[in-house]
């Protein structure tokens, strides 16, 4: 996945001890060109942490360790898992990841844009073992109840359901027939520790390559429904063929 870095000086350094376990989905009630100088601003007060722009643009304004200042009011949450302490609500800046998306509330969803936002998404909840369900999936107004953000035309649902994976891109099998079916969407991870790169999202094949702990990987793509490992059956997949476990990078 291609990001586009526009930091924005609006954010508080660190998360106060706090892990991002929620995914806050906004709507910007206007472009995002706007919305790149909104959050630029000083004056303005707000950010988030990424936005989505309907041909599919990603940009990111604050990093993800990093506190945006994207869902700190509360007022008559509807959100389960909003944190409290002595009576009080704790700011969900603290421990959620905001993505504002291009449009007003009433403004129809691109494909492009769902598709980039629920990449985006499957990428924040793999780096932070977020829970792909409407309770770690949430709009704005379970948290603020005075507002009606992301609006009427989103479908959370739907788009929790493409992050999971659950639309995919028919491709030709192999000689054996036992590639499953892909998932298109390009990013980057780590490996864990010591990787083997296979022909194929299967132990059975012998490896093609190995490489050390932090290193760098590029992929295309990802299956859903390769070789179980730990519970585990995601693979991604490389431009150049190659395969290997999700559970191994990070």
């Amino acid at each position: 996945m291609s990001i586009v870095t526009k930091f924005s000086p609006n954010f508080t350094a660190g998360r106060k001890n706090y892990t991002p376990f929620a995914i806050v989905i906004h709507i910007m009630d206007g472009t995002l060109t706007g919305t790149d100088s909104w959050f630029s601003n000083p004056a303005s007060k707000v950010s988030a942490h990424y936005g989505v722009g309907q041909q599919g643009e990603v940009h990111q304004y604050v990093k993800e360790t990093d506190s945006a200042w994207h869902a700190g009011r509360v007022y008559t949450p509807s959100w389960s898992l909003i944190k409290t302490s002595n009576g009080q609500y704790i700011n969900p800046n603290y421990y959620t990841i905001g993505i504002e998306h291009e449009g007003k509330g009433d403004t129809p969803w691109s494909d492009a844009m769902y598709a980039a936002s629920a990449a985006l998404i499957r990428d924040i909840a793999d780096r932070w073992h977020i829970p792909l369900d409407r309770q770690h999936v949430i709009g704005h107004h379970e948290i603020y109840g005075a507002k009606t953000c992301p609006g009427t035309k989103v479908d959370l649902n739907k788009l929790i359901a493409l992050a999971n994976g659950n639309h995919t891109t028919p491709v030709n099998n192999d000689d054996d027939g036992d590639i499953p079916q892909k998932v298109k969407v390009t990013g980057k991870v780590t490996s864990r520790s010591r990787l083997n790169i296979r022909s194929a999202p299967d132990t059975h094949k012998a490896p093609v390559n190995i490489v050390e702990p932090g290193i760098q990987l590029a992929y295309d793509g990802y299956v859903n429904n390769g070789e179980k490992i730990n519970n585990n059956s995601k693979w991604y997949y490389t431009e150049e063929g190659s395969w290997f476990w999700s559970g191994g990078v990070k």
